[in-house]
């Protein structure tokens, strides 16, 4: 197969580049033929990279622009990542920590998200405007998933960035940006869109929650409004 995993980094967040790839180079679907999207407003280079890394250029907005317009990102870079089997996205403040294989495999793959694994439908942080076209009520959810990892069949990833964009941008037409920004737009996606294989919260785990299990993927924990500033 052939797999494209898509990462967002500019400015400050360029710092986490060298331990997400050198780790996806050790656990990221090994099995198959992996190239790397980096969307950047910089140059960016690592040695001896085993997989080919595509720079995608893009224009660096303040918070919370970068995260909500990922979708606009990849639907722009649509002709070339139509040509991959499956497309996953990986924030890039994360790194893999082990194994990450077949079994992500599917159309449409989902993440539970950690700070709400068990949790009630009543503690669930949907969008709760319903001027926006991520509204999504409590009690109509199925599971309140992350935005950090994602992906699926090519087809199906690039229908989901096309819809999350178009429904971003009509939005941001009536100056409406949705609380957990494109994460409430994905969760809505999902409600109407089922998940096809929906992974547990070790694909997206905190650095500083603990396990019995070993995690899969880990968010490094960071000083948001540090990395978020302008200086």
């Amino acid at each position: 197969m052939k797999i494209a995993l898509v990462n967002i980094a500019t400015n400050k967040y360029i710092s986490f580049l060298p331990k997400l790839y050198t780790t996806a180079n050790m656990f990221f679907l090994n099995e198959h033929e992996v190239d790397y999207f980096l969307f950047s407003n910089l140059d960016f280079l690592i040695n001896n990279c085993a997989r080919k890394i595509h720079i995608k250029k893009i224009e660096h907005k303040p918070w919370p622009y970068m995260t909500l317009n990922r979708y606009k990102f990849f639907t722009e870079a649509e002709d070339q990542l139509k040509q991959y089997d499956y497309i996953y996205y990986c924030d890039v403040d994360m790194y893999f920590y082990s194994k990450v294989g077949n079994e992500i495999l599917s159309d449409r793959v989902a993440t539970i998200h950690p700070g709400f694994f068990n949790s009630k439908k009543t503690e669930y942080t949907y969008e709760d405007n319903p001027e926006s076209t991520a509204f999504l009520k409590n009690e109509d959810g199925d599971n309140y998933y992350a935005g950090g990892f994602n992906g699926g069949s090519s087809r199906e990833f690039l229908k989901m960035a096309k819809t999350i964009n178009e429904n971003i941008t009509k939005d941001e037409e009536k100056s409406i940006i949705a609380k957990w920004h494109d994460e409430s737009h994905l969760n809505k996606y999902f409600f109407v869109n089922k998940p096809t294989k929906i992974l547990n919260p070790l694909y997206c785990f905190p650095d500083n929650f603990s396990s019995d299990l070993s995690p899969k993927i880990i968010a490094i924990t960071k000083n948001h409004e540090l990395f978020r500033s302008e200086v």
